[in-house]
């Protein structure tokens, strides 16, 4: 009889441990365990990775809602000949034409759990969303927000998003080389339709659109952020670069937008949307009308802090193009476009143009713009330099290097000559706006796309300029069992996020998602998952980032 009951409270026993001890996630290994990708996505559940060897698969892959990392060995080897020797391939030839044509499909509502990070996706022919038209020759994201990073999008064509389409889609599109794709109507490279997607450190390189958006094509209410990418050598029959059509606002700041070419709008193209353009580098496009912006019918765009040089307009406005719209036009140094006038303004057309630089237009400084724009007769700004009653100057503006690096040297005239009323927080390298650059003891914004970072005396302290007044301390403890606290400091209210990731890059927890106030702040974590779980020993890695900083630290939990 003890014996019995002996034995009954060791399951009981055993019972409770295995019903509270966490499932741990699994790596489903291709080909090994799965001789296909959509094999090992069909027997994976939420938080597992499908883990993908070297190789030529011929696969349509559809993640079917779950929440998993279907990754390439770049997550950890970090190699990009690992992406490009790692292929998805829907080619037509092979697996025929289906109602799925696109390489990767997330049609199920995946959300940022859902990752594809690591390969080379090609040859794909989208996916029909309506009158049999196909969308996301590449990748097609529809109701769903997932991961897309670090692959190789290249060879697909579809009528919408040759590369990639997202549709009621908020996806995160990071790190990819997005080239070689073309779509018959809209975003050779990614086309938002009615999104709001993050497009970030992306190069967005070759690509072509028979339409709209040769790189990318921001149309019907569509928001997205464009953030940090180089769009070079793309082409359309308007918006070479980027296009935003139709209701869309999108934001776009800090890219390098160069050589794209089309009929209106060689570097961006706004037409019925009011997006925001601040803090680019739009050189060396050329179009018919427009060659850097152009800024047509019903649009009002914010067009500020940009260095837009080099451009090419075979009739108008070779930096900037304005018909029948009303765009807000500051703080942008527009110089040496190669054909065209810095602006041109077409009949019922209402822009506000104030604090730029018009220097070295092949046609001029401006045609048809308000009364007054370029008359630097009129008087001096605050540094003397004579201006127009908008307080426009015409001056060379000491670029470093007037090809290739737009850099303000010490003396520019456009160093403090800017509006700080819209002034953003930081330049294109992340640089703090509003300094004094030129030691009037009067900080006013730079124009154009950097902020001259002035040389600081002895007695000054030289992290006044210095993005590095973001600190994000060592946890600790370190290693740590239960839990650990991880400290930062912000020199300036900002977004933050701070999030957990295991060895794969796989998203644990998000600690921080938020606006929050400047100073030091501190934040525990105690080694659970999103979903209140426990996670296994192990090293893990905690990752913070704001508007214009991001910094990674490792740490080990033991237990």
């Amino acid at each position: 009889m003890l014996l019995r009951n002996f034995k009954c409270l060791i399951l009981v026993v055993v019972f409770f441990i295995f019903a509270y001890t966490p499932v741990l996630s699994k790596i489903i290994h291709v080909p090994a365990d799965s001789s296909t990708i959509q094999g090992g996505i069909n027997g994976a559940v939420d938080g597992d990775t499908v883990l993908v060897a070297r190789g030529h698969y011929y696969e349509r892959i559809n993640f079917y809602g779950k929440g998993i990392l279907v990754a390439s060995n770049f997550v950890f080897d970090n190699d990009t000949t690992t992406i490009d020797s790692t292929i998805i391939d829907a080619d037509t030839s092979v697996l025929g034409v289906a109602d799925t044509g696109s390489v990767v499909v997330f049609v199920s509502g995946e959300d940022s759990t859902s990752i594809i990070q690591g390969f080379t996706l090609q040859n794909g022919i989208g996916t029909p969303y309506q009158y049999d038209d196909r969308s996301g020759g590449g990748i097609y994201s529809h109701s769903s927000s997932p991961v897309i990073k670090h692959n190789l999008v290249t060879g697909n064509n579809a009528f919408v998003g040759g590369g990639i389409s997202c549709h009621y889609s908020s996806s995160i599109v990071s790190f990819n080389v997005i080239t070689e794709n073309s779509a018959g109507k809209t975003g050779g490279g990614i086309s938002c339709h009615e999104s709001s997607p993050v497009i970030s450190y992306n190069t967005i390189i070759e690509n072509s659109a028979d339409k709209y958006g040769g790189g990318i094509c921001c149309w019907l209410n569509s928001w997205p952020i464009i953030k940090k990418n180089n769009i070079e050598h793309n082409s359309a029959s308007e918006g070479g670069g980027i296009s935003c059509l139709w209701f869309s606002s999108a934001f776009i700041i800090n890219n390098e937008v160069s050589y794209n070419s089309t009929k209106d709008g060689g570097g961006i193209w706004c037409n019925t949307s009011s997006p925001t353009i601040t803090n680019n580098i739009i050189t060396q496009n050329s179009a018919e009308t427009g060659g850097g912006v152009s800024c047509s019918y019903y649009s009002s765009p914010i067009v500020s802090n940009n260095t837009i040089n080099r451009n090419l307009a075979n009739y108008y406005g070779g930096g900037i193009y304005c018909t029948h719209s009303s765009p807000l036009i500051n703080n942008n140094i527009v110089s040496n476009n190669q054909s065209g006038h810095g602006i041109y303004c077409e009949p019922e057309t209402h822009p506000v143009v104030c604090h730029n630089d018009f220097w070295n237009n092949a046609w001029g400084t401006s045609y048809s713009c308000p009364a007054g724009v370029g008359d630097t007769s009129w008087g001096t700004n605050i540094n003397g330099i004579p201006c127009d009653s908008f307080y426009n100057i015409i001056r060379d503006p000491l670029f470093v290097d007037s090809l290739n690096d737009f850099h303000l040297q010490e003396g520019s005239p456009c160093i403090d000559a800017g509006d700080n009323s819209i002034a953003p927080d930081s330049d294109l390298d992340g640089n703090p706006r509003i300094v004094d650059g030129n030691d009037d003891d009067s900080a006013e914004v730079d124009m154009g796309a950097y902020e001259y970072q002035p040389l600081v005396g002895i007695a000054e302290e030289i992290k006044t300029f210095s993005i590095s007044d973001f600190v994000v301390l060592q946890n600790y403890p370190n290693p740590f069992n239960p839990q650990t606290t991880i400290e930062y400091y912000l020199p300036k209210s900002s977004w933050v996020n701070l999030t957990i990731y295991n060895v794969l890059g796989r998203k644990i927890k998000v600690l921080v998602n938020d606006f929050q106030t400047k100073g030091k702040k501190s934040i525990t974590w105690d080694g659970k998952d999103q979903k209140g779980r426990m996670v296994a020993t192990g090293i893990y890695f905690y990752r913070l980032e704001t508007t214009d900083y991001v910094e990674s630290k490792k740490m080990l939990l033991i237990k």
